[in-house]
């Protein structure tokens, strides 16, 4: 019981979510956000493809968030890392 009760600390609140922004330009005009997916597997090392963003090829000034939450983490726990989502935010 108890070495089951020390996973799950590991699991739940050692689990870091990691956070990358990028600047592009000089940076968003606007507040409009836009969240999408990237779906991974296998810890990450195969991906989907990249999320084709249609409304970023014009633009100049933006903002990208590519982070991994703590629900992208929670998913990747319980699939033992067979799937791994990655969260993308585009503020433009």
């Amino acid at each position: 019981m108890r070495n089951l009760m020390l996973l799950t600390f590991c699991l739940f609140f050692l689990n870091s979510c990691s956070v990358h922004t990028f600047t592009y330009g000089d940076g968003p005009k606007e507040n409009f956000k836009k969240t999408v997916k990237q779906n991974n597997y296998v810890g990450g090392f195969i991906s989907d493809g990249t999320p084709k963003l249609e409304e970023l090829n014009n633009l100049k000034d933006y903002k990208l968030i590519v982070k991994h939450t703590f629900w992208d983490g929670l998913i990747s726990v319980f699939s033992f890392g067979l799937y791994t989502p990655t969260t993308i935010i585009i503020i433009m």
